[in-house]
């Protein structure tokens, strides 16, 4: 037999859209992760106005319920992608090429194909994602049980040349559009009968009179005169489900659209296979040969097709998504993502909070400041660059959250150039239209957000943050600078809810305060805060500190932030300590979250590296949390706050600490002679 009367078969070529790089990633680092198990995918061929012979897939392969597009076809496939790309090199290649080609077998034997035809039309895809470089290796392969060459009888024949045309052609356009993919047509012109069957309808009670005038009718994607690959499958199929077909000549129909949806250029090929086939022994091909014609993998290289955007969110996330792959599986990103974090004061530690905040995936970034940059700022303050400071006009709310941006376009960034109204810095009649202004505005962004960070440089200028942060039960982080020191604390919650007594554990050797219980930055003062920066020389006025303090100190923040977040009782979540030298020597273990301890504070010393973490209780007469100053601010309002802005004593008489004071105050004068130290009595 000469090899003009062997009827070849045109490839498969596989068309990769970017799409199903980028959601290959997606789904790598999401949900795979160090998986490496096959995954089910689909793809899809046309055979309208085909060009060449095409199998396409996209970012829908991965959707299990993915339909073809229209006037296409769906295939059916799994993508194996490995780990490394030793793995991907080192896997047997001809062993997965015999597995997936046995799934095909075993699919025909069980007779799967009569109710999803779809199954014939088969793939897959060996692959090495380098989420680094955005570099993927793939190799597809179409897999096809190897048997007895197919005799081609005569040359195809063109539909449009055969003289019963009209009837078949009304009787395929009678059927589905999706239902064309293989089914077989009945064409009698002795008995006037042209009809379309399902491969299940007509192969179940194979009836071999009526065989003599079926048409195997399939989707050919092919734009040659050989047929798509798929019709390999498909004859391995029919003589295997019949085998009195061997040695039959039987007709293929490889339906093919034009532009205008005429089938007149679809061909007939009439073939007949000789030899028998040994199915329990057959053996596979199908690995498709790369760009150079030659058998290997293929090289896709998206840097330069991703939407830069989008390339950088992918990369800043992926520290954190690989965090999830093995050391914390647990970890929520997504609410990191979705919080929404205020920030009073951009300056160095406002900086620095900021930044971490990026790295920890926070999106949502709003600062408040009425400072310019200035010459000083840019060596210690990271948003900031000398030109800012040159430029002499650069506000630094306004400047960092454009910073911030460049930095991570996906980031949502805000800056407010605004006074934050303090306690004890009176507010002439010529500014108080301003200062309303600005209340109302501090006011509404506190609403609109879930996290406040104070990160001011006085004390006075915390304590409207801290009131708008306990009235609305808003999580609220403090960060405090000194020389060679740092405090980092979380508010206690006023949200109305108890902590569940069961979820507070009781350790011996430490002592445990609920989350509603834990006090502010102000409760442990008895006076209220004032002008801090009248009378003060210039180093008193500066914030005055060793470089690296800001930094430890704004890492503590926002890593105490995260901890809070993962913790299933967030901001209720209690805080143990030991009240004592001697506790703190015990082995008591402190209950964990999902991050590790979470405690009320951090108080650290460079002088000899140490950090402690003592936390205390709400104070009943706190002059920014207790209940009697909420009450006045929820009462008064606006004129509540001008009292306080006037003088701060009206806060120490409102709560009560003015007593404290005048107490403090009394000299209380002894007798002598009423004490008689005695050196026996001394000892």
């Amino acid at each position: 037999m000469s090899d003009a009367c062997i009827l070849q078969f045109a490839p498969f070529e596989s068309f990769v859209s970017p799409t199903f790089w980028h959601k290959l990633a997606e789904l790598k680092l999401d949900y795979d992760r160090l998986s490496d198990a096959e995954r089910s995918i689909s793809g899809h061929y046309t055979n309208r106005k085909a060009s060449g012979c095409l199998l396409e897939v996209d970012y829908t392969a991965y959707n299990s319920a993915a339909q073809a597009p229209k006037f296409s076809h769906a295939a059916v496939g799994h993508i194996y992608n490995k780990n490394t790309i030793e793995e991907f090199k080192a896997l047997d290649k001809s062993a997965l090429l015999a597995d997936e080609g046995k799934q095909l077998l075993a699919d025909m034997k069980s007779g799967r194909v009569l109710n999803d035809p779809n199954l014939l039309a088969r793939f897959f895809v060996l692959s090495f994602a380098d989420l680094k470089c955005h570099s993927y290796y793939y190799w597809f392969a179409f897999p096809c049980p190897l048997t007895p060459t197919l005799q081609l009888e005569c040359s195809p024949t063109k539909l449009k040349e055969l003289h019963n045309c009209g009837p078949i052609v009304a009787a395929i356009r009678a059927l589905p559009a999706e239902s064309q993919n293989f089914f077989i047509l009945y064409a009698n012109e002795r008995e006037n009968v042209c009809e379309t069957r399902s491969l299940s309808a007509a192969l179940t009670n194979f009836n071999e009179s009526d065989a003599q005038h079926y048409y195997y009718c399939f989707a050919d994607a092919s734009e040659y005169e050989n047929p798509a690959w798929l019709m390999r499958n498909y004859v391995a199929f029919l003589l295997h489900q019949c085998p009195t077909l061997v040695g039959q000549t039987l007709k293929f129909m490889g339906l093919r659209y034009d532009q205008q949806m005429a089938l007149d250029n679809s061909l007939i090929w009439q073939v007949l296979q000789a030899e028998k086939c040994n199915y329990d022994e057959l053996r596979f091909v199908g690995w498709e040969p790369n760009a150079n014609g030659k058998m290997g993998p293929r090289l896709a290289n998206m840097r330069d097709s991703m939407d830069p955007a989008k390339l950088a969110e992918n990369m800043i996330n992926l520290n954190l998504k690989l965090m999830k792959w093995r050391l914390v599986p647990d970890l929520n990103l997504e609410i990191l993502a979705q919080t929404k974090c205020l920030l009073f004061g951009a300056g160095t530690l406002g900086c620095a909070v900021a930044r971490n905040l990026l790295s920890w995936g926070f999106k949502h970034i709003t600062l408040l400041d009425n400072g310019k940059v200035g010459h000083s700022n840019p060596v210690r303050q990271s948003l900031y660059t000398h030109a800012d400071a040159v430029a002499g006009n650069r506000m630094k709310a306004t400047t960092a959250a454009a910073c911030l941006l460049k930095i991570n376009p996906s980031a949502v960034t805000k800056g407010f150039v605004l006074e934050i109204p303090m306690p004890g810095h009176t507010v002439g009649e010529s500014l108080r239209l301003e200062t309303v202004q600005h209340l109302q505005l501090i006011e509404q962004q506190v609403l609109e957000h879930d996290v406040i960070f104070l990160l001011t440089d006085s004390r006075e200028s915390r304590w409207l943050p801290t009131l708008l942060g306990a009235s609305h039960s808003k999580v609220v982080i403090n960060a405090a600078l000194g020389f060679d020191s740092y405090l980092v604390m979380r508010h206690g919650s006023t949200r109305q809810e108890f902590a569940d007594a069961q979820q507070i554990q009781h350790i011996a050797g430490l002592k445990c305060i609920a989350g509603q219980q834990l006090g502010c930055y102000f409760c442990n003062d008895v006076t209220a805060p004032g002008n801090s920066l009248k009378d003060r020389t210039l180093d008193q006025q500066c914030t005055v500190t060793r470089p690296g303090v800001s930094n430890i100190a704004a890492s503590y923040a926002v890593e105490l932030l995260v901890s809070l977040l993962q913790h299933p009782q967030r901001e209720m979540a209690p805080a143990y300590y030991a009240n004592s030298r001697e506790q703190q020597n015990t082995e008591a273990q402190q209950p964990e979250g999902l991050l590790g301890i979470l405690p009320h504070s951090v108080r650290g010393m460079l002088c000899n590296y140490e950090n402690v973490l003592p936390a205390t209780q709400k104070f009943a007469q706190c002059i920014a949390c207790s209940e009697r100053v909420l009450a006045a601010y929820r009462s008064e309002g606006h004129a509540f706050l001008f009292k306080t802005f006037e003088t701060a004593k009206y806060l120490e008489d409102l709560t009560g600490i003015s007593e404290f004071k005048r107490l403090n105050s009394e000299i209380i004068d002894f007798d002598e002679d009423q004490f008689d130290l005695s050196e026996a009595e001394d000892d």
